[in-house]
């Protein structure tokens, strides 16, 4: 074959064999169990913890759909009552000493996570300042500051041992300007920290999934 000819067949290999990678099906993701669970809860205030679980879940289900939720009521039915306001530990020797029981092991076992990420977290609003008068119309000017932190460890349900932590700390101003109309512009620091929050949680996570498995501790 002439030398023309074989950098033809060359260039004609290489091109069917570039086609037939594009073709391969993306090798699927692992699944990741992971649990979740506000720790320490807040009885008071339920509804503030269930609501930082939907924006957490919903961020980490974004940066990383590998993974495979279990809501923290599923965590708590399955440890009842050792998760409940009156009983859960007081810190976190106690957390940990906890999830090392076999019991619970074998309780969380069944419910099917391999790590847990026991996050706590507030919204805090201050004072508005500025104002806003109307009578035919409105005019006037108002912010409120308004902060959130979030603070989540992951804990793996091998050792009971945690494994990881990250939080994440924003603050900003919701804003009432006002003319003729009244246009309330949301601070929404609790989206904005979960967004942050998740993506970390995320790549921790698939790391810590990716790692060898070490001795236990």
């Amino acid at each position: 074959m002439r030398p023309a000819a074989h950098r033809l067949a060359g260039v004609a290999l290489a091109g069917l064999l570039a086609g037939m990678a594009a073709q391969a099906p993306a090798q699927a993701e692992v699944p990741i169990a992971v649990g979740m669970v506000e720790w320490p809860a807040d009885a008071a205030d339920a509804a503030r913890g269930r609501a930082l679980e939907d924006c957490l879940v919903t961020r980490l289900q974004v940066a990383a759909p590998e993974l495979r939720i279990t809501r923290q009521q599923v965590i708590r039915d399955a440890l009842f009552p050792l998760l409940e306001p009156a009983a859960q530990p007081a810190d976190e020797p106690a957390f940990a000493a906890l999830l090392g029981r076999a019991d619970v092991q074998a309780r969380l076992a069944h419910a099917g996570p391999r790590f847990l990420i026991a996050f706590s977290g507030a919204t805090r609003v201050a004072q508005a300042r500025g104002s806003v008068l109307c009578s035919a119309g409105c005019i006037g000017f108002s912010w409120q500051g308004e902060s959130t932190a979030i603070d989540a460890a992951i804990w793996s349900l091998a050792d009971g041992h945690a494994v990881g932590r990250e939080g994440a700390r924003i603050e900003g101003n919701a804003l009432t300007p006002a003319l003729l109309f009244v246009v309330p512009i949301a601070a929404n620091t609790q989206a904005q920290a979960c967004r942050e929050l998740g993506a970390r949680l995320a790549e921790a996570l698939r790391q810590l999934a990716a790692a060898p498995a070490g001795p236990a501790r």
